[in-house]
């Protein structure tokens, strides 16, 4: 099969909702979370609360007790990708890679409509990752700059609880030797209204779960490890637990510094916007006065929590 372009345009309108629903609510942080459709704008979140006040019974009747709505809101962003693909420049790296394959007895050749957009989809999961935890719409950057992430609308709500109460450090930071008890204190500090729900998840990034991997084998906390648990495994001494391994969470250049969360997965509403007609928002089509295919996908997300003040933030100081 010969570097082919042609098929663009089909591939896009046979795959366009897949393509978008790959895009925007899959990954880690979906995996788990409620995903809200139809977000076209700041969307609410509506909490019911109510209080239970016990009376001696009697004749008389005298009311008493409260219940409020409240409301929390997902302002979601209006994301783009355009990309112009000249398909000289293309040509080459094409026929490589699908040599690359031969060589590894790959002998299926990838039609270049679905290697592409593969690959796409995965570069538009991993941005939107970071962006969930990390989005700060006065950032300036503009993968950052969409929405406002976990992080920034947790701390800007103020009742968490604080998971570092001993203040470690920076300069301490994560260490195989220390992560087991920060997971443990974290744990101890959960509000007891959530102490024994069923989705709970702590959400730390790659590095944190490699040391939490490395510190169970050299404590031979062998029977907490199952086969195949490359992204998430129990918390010791805490089975509802899950601890997650979020790609997203890593520090924007590399750090280690990032933070680390104890909430329930039902806490987290990720607004999408996921009609039949979004699926018209992932286009591309050959331009014939510049010899250009261009491609465009758009979509609206953003994503808040429910209940900010039953979620443990840890953070270095």
């Amino acid at each position: 099969m010969a570097f082919d372009v042609s098929a663009l345009p089909a591939y896009t309108e046979q795959n366009a909702m897949e393509l978008i629903v790959a895009s925007v609510a899959e990954g880690q942080l979906p995996r788990y979370s409620q995903i809200q459709t139809g977000v076209k704008g700041p969307t609410t979140i509506n909490i019911l609360d109510t209080d239970v006040v016990f009376q001696t019974d009697g004749c008389a009747r005298s009311a008493d007790g409260t219940t409020t709505l409240t409301q929390r809101t997902i302002t979601p962003g209006a994301v783009a990708i355009h990309e112009d693909l000249c398909m000289t420049d293309l040509a080459a790296t094409y026929e490589s890679v699908m040599l690359k394959q031969g060589l590894t007895n790959e002998k299926e050749e990838i039609p270049f409509a679905e290697l592409y957009f593969n690959l796409k989809v995965k570069k538009i999961q991993e941005s939107i990752a970071i962006a969930d935890w990390q989005g700060d719409t006065l950032s300036g950057s503009a993968q950052l700059s969409q929405y406002d992430g976990l992080d920034k609308q947790i701390l800007a709500a103020g009742t968490a609880v604080n998971g570092n109460p001993t203040g470690i450090t920076v300069a301490t930071g994560y260490t195989s030797a220390t992560i087991i008890s920060i997971f443990l204190g974290m744990a101890e500090l959960m509000p007891t209204n959530i102490a024994g729900a069923d989705d709970l998840k702590l959400y730390c990034a790659p590095a944190q779960f490699l040391l939490y991997q490395r510190a169970i084998a050299d404590g031979n906390y062998f029977h907490y490890i199952s086969e195949g648990q490359f992204y998430s495994m129990p918390l010791i001494g805490f089975p509802n637990i899950e601890v997650v391994s979020d790609p997203g969470m890593t520090t924007i250049g590399g750090g280690t510094t990032n933070n680390i969360y104890i909430m329930r997965a039902s806490n987290v509403h990720i607004g999408v916007d996921l009609p039949e007609e979004e699926s018209t928002d992932v286009r591309s089509w050959y331009d014939p006065n510049d010899r250009i295919y261009k491609v465009t996908i758009a979509f609206r997300r953003g994503l808040n929590v429910a209940f900010p003040d039953e979620i443990v933030r840890f953070a270095l100081v």
